[in-house]
């Protein structure tokens, strides 16, 4: 596999992930009644609609269509069965420890595409950028996780 063709593969399937998390935090966020986790939620969904936004136009840019991949519906349904258990959580340091469990998979798909070569530097900017967000909000979860348990 080129490494061009390796760098879509993993550049789609985090802007999947993406996606898929920001759908499952906005459908727990209609279900929980604790304000400041609903508030946290909130904010993680808009931040990886944010995410999955620019996520988008890099992938533009480097010259595929994010919707039309079969490979990408197979791995976005995936991703919606791994993470839906989200919704079934009713105790809420449960639902906080994966909502940090999520994030810390995130934080290491980033990581893998960040290892690669051919990296273009203003890529490898925004994905760090992105990555580190998600790791200062882990802070906050854990806070939230402190408080709560």
């Amino acid at each position: 596999m080129k490494k061009e063709n390796k760098i879509l593969v993993k550049l789609n399937d985090i802007f999947l992930m993406n996606k898929v998390i920001e759908k499952i935090y906005i459908k727990t966020y209609e279900k929980v009644s604790e304000m400041n986790i609903k508030a946290l939620l909130k904010e993680k969904s808009l931040e990886r609609c944010n995410f999955s936004e620019i996520l988008q136009n890099e992938i533009k840019k480097l010259g595929e269509d994010v919707e039309e991949s079969i490979m990408s519906k197979r791995r976005y349904h995936f991703y919606m069965r791994s993470f839906s258990n989200l919704l079934q959580l009713d105790d809420n340091s449960d639902l906080l420890n994966a909502v940090y469990k999520i994030e810390l998979l995130c934080i290491e798909k980033y990581n893998e595409l960040l290892q690669e070569i051919n990296l273009s530097l203003s890529l490898c900017r925004l994905l760090v950028k992105q990555r580190d967000h998600i790791q200062y909000g882990l802070r906050l979860i854990k806070k939230e996780l402190d408080f709560v348990g």
